[in-house]
């Protein structure tokens, strides 16, 4: 198979893959579609993580030392 055309063939076949646009964007957020409905990652560094008013409850911590939570719009 001809490298230069793999990358090539693969784009035609993720056509079904859609990102969300958000109305407004929130830092340290991703955002994109999980079977079909609006998903969203929030981050916090440690340092960011501790300076929270209201840390969220069900946030989770990574072993890279950064919290973050999912959200489903």
């Amino acid at each position: 198979m001809n490298t230069a055309a793999a990358p090539a063939s693969l784009a035609k076949s993720r056509t079904g893959l859609r990102l969300h646009v958000p109305t407004a964007e929130e830092p340290s957020s991703s955002r994109w579609l999980i079977n079909g409905y609006p998903a969203m990652v929030l981050t916090w560094t440690a340092e960011e993580w501790d300076h929270l008013t209201e840390q969220p409850m069900d946030a989770q911590e990574c072993p890279n030392g950064v919290w973050c939570a999912l959200r489903m719009d």
